[in-house]
């Protein structure tokens, strides 16, 4: 149709431009600008609309605009029986009425600038200009979306998103995005909490799946599929790797040829869902444990609960698993069961509590290690002890703050341990925080301030009381 044209986006902006409220709308258009001409009717106007995914349409004549047609004319134009045939040129006189003449916004106005303008005149949509032409359309909800929380901004996106290339795309920029945020708070840790990296990836990527679910197809019945891992527990910085886990409840009245069709629809689903998370850029597991090896029937997974609590020292690893499993989808309450088992069954039990201690940090009689791997050496051996003493004390807790706080509460560790722990993991979060933004596993002491190895120093000494304690009482 020749009175149909879309004008390319910019950029979407960054955290660190939105942060300080100066920036300009510029790089904040990110939607294509649909438009129509004003001969075009009523009825052609909402077909576009709705084939676009837009909530306006910006009436243009010889690249001048003249009008916007929103959601809410069309709706009230319905309510008043008005023939949908006429055209928007009609439509546009009658509104003129009401609003003398159309509310743009500059393309270098701040973001408050238009913010203010669209409340003084009432409108919830308004064309952006730039050197008099017509550069895209801002709406209320762009702007709460963009004045909220920055991860926001992108669950909103991945919940609209109709294509799995569209949610490679947003994961890619917030991955940028978050990546260039973690920079700036390595260099003033204290503006921030490590906390909030955590919620905020979880919150996207979670989302990221369920769209994905969206597009591809139906959970199927009686199945739990699981995140496991720092993506389990909510402590995941970036899209480093994926942990998943899936289970399923066969039904007993079943045959067992329907049986067999059902596991099939569930493998099917299993392997197109991580084929999605794999092309969109959230990596699987490189030692393997994804829900494509690690799907399990209810019945035959309590069996092997039963055999690797037998042998915790053995199996230590697949216990982790469970235990830092966290529903996604479906039926979840298949997965607290299988949890409740595996807590049962693991109560007291020393050989895994011993097993968990065998990652210690890297101090001596010297202090530091002037360079080591972060991750074995700082970070496993606070979370590794702490999950153990969890899953041993019937503590179903995910995240290792919330084991650390629980464990204090119901006394198995000290108050004040419990409150020193907290504070040398937020040390050592901050500090793979640090590294991982900048795609790093070795710290070399070298590089931090004398503050801040002092403050490490400490944390890994907390670490080390702990696990004496742990080894002394538990093991």
């Amino acid at each position: 149709m020749e009175s149909i044209k879309k004008l390319k986006p910019t950029n979407t902006m960054n955290y660190d431009e939105f942060s300080d409220r100066k920036n300009t709308l510029h790089r904040f258009i990110k939607r294509n600008l649909v438009w129509i001409t004003p001969e075009a009717t009523v009825k052609e106007a909402a077909k576009l609309m709705h084939r676009e995914n837009v909530s306006s349409i910006v009436v243009i004549k010889n690249e001048i605009p003249l009008g916007i047609i929103t959601d809410s004319d069309l709706r009230r134009l319905i309510a008043d029986g008005y023939d949908m045939e006429r055209s928007l040129d009609d439509v546009l006189r009658q509104k003129f009425k009401r609003q003398p003449s159309l509310i743009t916004v500059d393309v270098n106005e701040s973001i408050h600038e238009a913010l203010s303008k669209m409340l003084e005149h009432r409108i919830k949509h308004t064309v952006v200009m730039e050197a008099g032409k017509p550069k895209g359309v801002v709406t209320i909800g762009d702007i709460a979306y963009r004045l909220s929380p920055f991860y926001v901004y992108y669950a909103i996106r991945l919940r609209k998103a109709k294509k799995i290339g569209e949610i490679k795309e947003i994961l890619d920029e917030f991955k940028d995005e978050i990546i260039r945020y973690a920079l700036k708070f390595a260099e003033k840790p204290e503006e921030g909490r490590t906390g909030f990296f955590f919620e905020t990836i979880s919150y996207v990527v979670d989302t990221a799946l369920r769209s994905l679910v969206e597009i591809t197809g139906e959970v199927p019945e009686n199945l739990v599929y699981a995140a496991t891992g720092s993506w389990g527990r909510r402590e995941q910085f970036i899209l480093t790797d994926r942990d998943t886990i899936a289970i399923y409840q066969e039904e007993k009245e079943k045959d067992e040829f329907d049986s067999l069709i059902d596991e099939i629809d569930v493998r099917s689903f299993i392997e197109e869902i991580e084929d999605c998370m794999d092309e969109v850029g959230f990596p699987p597991c490189p030692h393997g444990y994804t829900s494509r090896n690690l799907c399990f029937r209810t019945d035959e997974l309590i069996e092997h609960i039963d055999r690797w609590c037998g042998d915790a020292e053995k199996y230590a690893v697949n216990i982790s698993i469970i235990a830092d499993s966290r529903p996604l989808l479906g039926n979840s309450a298949i997965l607290e069961r299988i949890k409740r088992r595996l807590i049962d069954k693991m109560r007291r039990n020393r050989f895994f509590v011993s097993q968990s201690l065998i990652y210690k940090p890297p101090l001596s009689l010297l202090g530091i290690s002037k360079s080591f791997d972060f991750k074995s050496r700082a970070v496993a051996p606070l979370e590794y002890p702490i999950r153990a003493l969890a899953i041993t004390n019937g503590v179903l807790s995910l995240s290792t703050p919330e084991r650390i706080k629980t464990l204090g509460e119901r006394g198995i560790i000290s108050s004040e341990m419990s409150h020193d722990l907290l504070y040398a993991y937020n040390i050592i979060m901050k500090l793979k925080i640090m590294l991982q933004a900048r795609f790093e596993e070795e710290l070399e002491l070298s590089t931090l301030s004398a503050i801040e190895r002092k403050m490490l120093e400490d944390a890994l000494k907390t670490v080390k009381l702990f696990q004496d304690y742990t080894e002394k009482n538990f093991t």
